[in-house]
């Protein structure tokens, strides 16, 4: 017999913008959704970049629709960022890369992942 636990997925709006200098991309979403497996997976791979283990780190909702991924390139860290929407019959996709500060998004990032993560794991979910 399996012993397991189910986890439920909590839902996020988001609202992500991207300043260009001819005009501003925007995209706004209420029904997000993502795994506290998956904020874990990504604190610990971000674990893994500040040790020096790891060369990437990404927060992916279940579809992998939306994603974060930072990556370890030679002398700099790099933020991809990936919106996907499905729009029959194909999918449009809005992909951002970013060269990003280390300490703010290794260091900084990693605690406040590991503190959302408590405060998830405390959520008692309702039905």
């Amino acid at each position: 017999m399996i012993d397991c636990e189910a986890r439920p997925d909590c839902r996020f709006g988001m609202n992500s913008c991207r300043r260009h200098p001819s005009e501003t991309l925007t995209y706004p979403a209420n029904n997000t959704y993502f795994g506290l497996d998956g904020f874990e997976r990504f604190a610990a791979e971000l674990k893994g970049l500040q040790q020096g283990l790891k060369e990437q780190a990404a927060l992916k909702d279940p579809g992998e629709m939306v994603v974060l991924r930072l990556e370890r390139r030679p002398n700099t860290l790099v933020a991809n960022f990936d919106v996907c929407e499905y729009l029959p019959p194909s999918t449009a996709k809005l992909h951002v890369v970013l060269e990003v500060d280390y300490d703010l998004f290794v260091n900084k990032l990693k605690e406040e992942v590991d503190r959302f993560v408590e405060e998830l794991r405390e959520i008692v979910p309702s039905f």
